[in-house]
């Protein structure tokens, strides 16, 4: 009886990891016949997107720039430096402690490599450059600072600067609250785009990540329905239970 009672639950088991795994799949088949046929533009936010300017070194002299020096005499000490540029003027990144990844929490100062002050990322310097990222027609309506965790940048650590654009897509550009980096942009077709990622690649938690438990589960389901499914092979053929018919011509 208990032989009866295994086999059973067995074959329950292995029906219902079936239908687990099916609507997957099919969710699987949908979502990616949705990026198939969904313009990349679209899934990324890259409609009015524009690559943000780079320093132009012909808009200064080298002489013109604050010795390295001078400045890490009154700064806190620094793992790494580098110049990049803010709206289009030279600027020392200070970095206390490197991060592996931009989206992590930074521990960065930004220096006026001309003038020696501190910049800070405010609204008005936020809009700026995010405006150098947008080529559409709209006008900014609203410049708010968010603080983490963010619906639209799971990943994000730092606060950002959400510009918001009245265009026909509701534009919302995202620049990093810390350093002035661009996040990225978001629009009403990125939302029905970051529920397709979502589904997906099963980031049901929201990490923004494939690397979620429900990723670890699937794959347990996955490895559990394939051996079960391998032992009613093994008992059908044990059992006989395969015929093998030659039609004859």
């Amino acid at each position: 009886m208990k032989v009866k009672s295994l086999r059973h639950w067995l074959r329950v088991g292995h029906y219902w990891l079936g239908v687990i795994v099916g609507v997957q799949l099919l969710i699987w088949l949908g979502t990616g016949i949705y990026f198939n046929i969904t313009p990349h533009e679209s899934l990324k936010g890259k409609l009015y997107f524009k690559t943000p300017p780079q320093l132009e070194k012909q808009s200064f002299s080298v002489n013109e720039l604050l010795p390295l020096a001078s400045i890490l005499a009154r700064v806190k000490p620094v793992e790494q430096v580098s110049l990049i540029s803010l709206n289009q003027r030279p600027v020392y990144l200070l970095d206390e402690q490197v991060q592996r990844y931009q989206h992590d929490c930074q521990q960065q100062t930004l220096i006026d490599a001309l003038s020696g002050e501190e910049v800070m990322i405010d609204g008005h310097l936020a809009e700026q450059l995010a405006k150098q990222t947008y080529t559409g027609n709209g006008e900014v309506i609203q410049t708010q600072k968010l603080s983490a965790p963010f619906d639209e940048w799971p990943k994000e650590c730092n606060p950002l600067w959400q510009v918001s654009i009245n265009d026909d897509l509701n534009t919302r550009i995202y620049i990093n609250g810390v350093n002035g980096r661009l996040v990225g942009h978001k629009n009403d077709r990125t939302d029905l785009a970051d529920l397709m990622f979502k589904l997906h690649f099963m980031d049901y938690l929201h990490q923004g990540s494939f690397n979620n438990p429900f990723s670890w589960f699937f794959g347990l389901v996955m490895l559990i329905l394939s051996l079960t499914g391998l032992y009613w092979v093994i008992e059908n053929l044990l059992m006989k239970r395969y015929r093998v018919r030659v039609k004859s011509g």
